[in-house]
Order: structure tokens, then sequence, then C-alpha cells
């Protein structure tokens, strides 16, 4: 790690000021290099790699904007802020317009100057945290990764809400978590909420990015919730939601609330089984267990011909998921880092069905009955009469279940 001291180059025809703000800057810890004017300060910006520049406003050869657009043009890494007298801040607002960070205005406080140059200094530290960073993105070479991984890049380089359609275990969480981690809010937190939890609360993090999981399990009033919740995010805050619904099943429900279709599907990614991706099993298996050995800080195992042939004949109803549990299984117990067919045990993988002791049968058909019946009444709009005969059942019969489920009346 290197301690080598920030540099500040510090521009001004007063030599009282000068020395002010060498002595003030000096003790902060800073290298301070000085210039008396422009021609001055653009050829210490030519010998010299600065970490910000302080510059007057009126020099003898020219104007403080004259500088910041010449740092902006030739040294876009180098911050820099402009010192002016009282009576030229119109001036110092020109020159943030031409790229300065920030003024202050003569006589100089020393507590400002500080907050100055911290804030300066922050900009500098901020810009090389991004020039360092390595997006997290799938190594999967497949053609469903290269996409999913373009969908990631493309929703972190914004704010809207995404909604991730897919089956269980088709890493929709995992996805969402990535859209965080290259986002520019990674350094605050990722919040997942599971919406299919009695009495789920939906307030999301304070700064971060939260993901409400399975959404469709929220009744009309929840809906309206985190529609307001939607509405009233701001700037370091993130909304990412996922569905186990088909797009078309989603969007064409009359359970859901049009207005959150709306706002929920700014940004859409589709997961899809791996079932219909088998052609991507070699591949898939290679990214989970090179994710599996950075995790446990080894080298990656390598998966024998006959196991990955074991493999292919495998269904995978808990979908990657399952697959993730099958190889993490396979790498903890095969010999010299090869995974061979005896290591694959397909035999309680872990893989948990729909129907759980928390979302057991009476849960999952409720439901069910939620659903239709919402889109019953849709269809009728709101005739009771005509939705029980849709339904095939009696008009008592739905009135009862509208009273037990807590269903609402539908939007038309």
């Amino acid at each position: 790690m290197t301690h080598e001291k920030k540099r500040i180059l510090i521009v001004d025809d007063e030599p009282d000021i000068l020395q002010l703000l060498e002595i003030s800057l000096g003790r902060m810890g800073l290298a301070v290099h000085k210039a008396e004017n422009v021609g001055a300060a653009k050829y210490q910006l030519e010998k010299t790699s600065f970490h910000l520049c302080l510059t007057d406003f009126k020099l003898p050869d020219g104007t403080g904007i004259e500088l910041v657009e010449h740092i902006a043009n030739n040294y876009p890494a180098t911050p820099v802020a402009v010192i002016t007298a009282f009576g030229t801040i119109n001036h110092a607002v020109e020159a943030l317009k031409q790229g300065a960070f920030d003024f202050i205005t003569k006589p100089i406080s020393l507590d400002t100057l500080r907050q100055l140059v911290i804030n300066g200094l922050k900009q500098v530290d901020a810009q090389q945290a991004d020039d360092d960073f390595e997006p997290q993105l799938f190594k999967s070479t497949t053609n469903y990764f290269q996409d999913i991984n373009r969908s990631i890049e493309s929703f972190a380089s914004n704010h809207a809400p995404v909604l991730i359609y897919g089956d269980p275990g088709t890493w929709k969480e995992k996805i969402a978590n990535m859209i965080h981690a290259n986002s520019a809010l990674r350094e605050f937190i990722f919040k997942v909420i599971d919406c299919s939890q009695d009495n789920v609360d939906l307030k999301p993090a304070e700064k971060g990015t939260t993901y409400y999981k399975g959404v469709e399990h929220l009744h009309s009033g929840q809906q309206g919730i985190l529609l307001e919740t939607l509405k009233s995010l701001n700037e370091q805050q993130r909304l990412l939601a996922s569905t186990s619904w088909r797009e078309e099943e989603f969007k064409q429900s009359q359970a859901i609330k049009k207005s959150l279709i709306r706002h929920l599907t700014v940004g859409e990614i589709q997961t899809t089984p791996l079932l219909r991706r088998k052609n991507d099993l070699v591949e898939l298996s290679k990214e989970v267990l090179d994710q599996l050995a950075h995790a446990w800080n080894k080298l990656p195992c390598k998966i024998h011909p006959s196991a990955m042939a074991k493999l292919k004949s495998y269904d995978f109803p808990g979908n990657i998921k399952e697959l993730d549990h099958i190889l993490s299984k396979a790498a903890v117990n095969c010999q010299n880092q090869l995974i061979r067919e005896e290591d694959i045990d397909l035999s309680g993988t872990g893989y948990q069905p729909s129907i759980t002791k928390e979302h057991n049968l009476d849960q999952y058909i409720e439901e069910i009955e939620i659903r239709e019946i919402s889109n019953a009444l849709a269809k009728t709009k709101n005739n009771k009469t005509k939705a029980a005969e849709l339904l095939g059942i009696s008009f008592r019969a739905l009135r009862y279940k509208i009273k037990k489920l807590g269903i609402e009346k539908v939007e038309d």
C-alpha cells in the first residue's frame, strides 16, 4: 500500500495567499506546488500529475476559468476549484459550468479550505475506485449468459426498476445481486424481501438496492404499498423484483395492479429453465465450479465425461440451484479435483418443490383461487353472478370465497 503524499497545485498572484495556502495545506499532509499565473500553472501541470488544483479567478495573464477549461480538456482526472474575491461570484459560477467542482471566496476560512480540499480529494478517490472496479459478470461464454451479462451491465448503469421472470432455481436473486454489485449503489446494502411471507414488511433499505422476491404473492393492498414505495425512492435507493410467473401470465393477470406492472417492468430479464438449456450444461457446470473455487479459495474441479453424461441425463427440476447443490457435494467428495460419475449423487439433492412446510398445500390452493377468482371478476367487470358461472361454482360459493380470501374489488 502506497503512502505517497497527495499533490496539490495552488495558483495565485498574491504571495501572502500562496504562503497561507502552502502552510495550511502542508499541515494536512499534502505536497504543495505553487504557481503565480496561468502560464506557470500550465508548465507545472506538464511536469507533474496533481490530485487537486486550487486557482484564483483573476490572474496576471488570464483567468481561473481559462485554467479550469485547460485542466478539464487535458487533465480531466484532476479536480479544480476556484478562489474568488467578493463581487466575482458570477464568474465562479461560470467556472463551475466549465468543469470546476467548487469555489470559495476571499477572505478564506481555514475550515472552509480544509473541507474544500477534502471534498476534492474524495472525487479523486472515487474516480480511482471506478477505474479499479472490475464488473461482476457470469464467465460462461454461452449465448444465454452473454445476453444476461449485457442486461446486467445495461441495468446497472441506471436506477430503473427491473423485473426478473423465471422458474424457481434459475438464479433470479443472483442476477439481481449482480445488477446491484455493478451499480453506483454497490457500496450500500443489498436487501432481500420475500413477498411470500405472511405480514411481510415491504420497507426498502434506506441506502442501497432492495430486491422483492416473488411479487406475485402480494395481495392488492400490499401491491399498493409497493407502488407507493416505487414512487418515493430517492437517488440512493433502487428496487429490483422477481416473479416465478411467465411474462405473459404476469402482465395479463387481473390479480396484479396494472399501475404496478407498468412501474415494475421498466427493465425486464427473462431466465430460462435448465431443462431447455441442456446444451449449455458443460459451460454452466464450469461456471458453478469456478464460483465454488472462488468461494473456497482453491482450484476449480474438472468433470469427467462420464460424470457429465450422467448430468445430461437428468432433468433438473430445481434448475441451476439444484445443479449448484449437486456439484457442491461432488466437489467436496471427489479425489484429485476430478469429479467422476460416482461422485454425482442425483438422489436427495436438496431440491424443494414449491409446496413446503412454510408454503403448504392449503396456501398454494388459496393463491390459485385468488388468482382465478380475480381474473373471473375482471373479465365480467365485477359481476359476481357471471363470474360464478365462468368459474363453474354457485353465486353463494363465490361470495363465501371472496370474503374468506379477502379479495377486493378488482380494477377495470
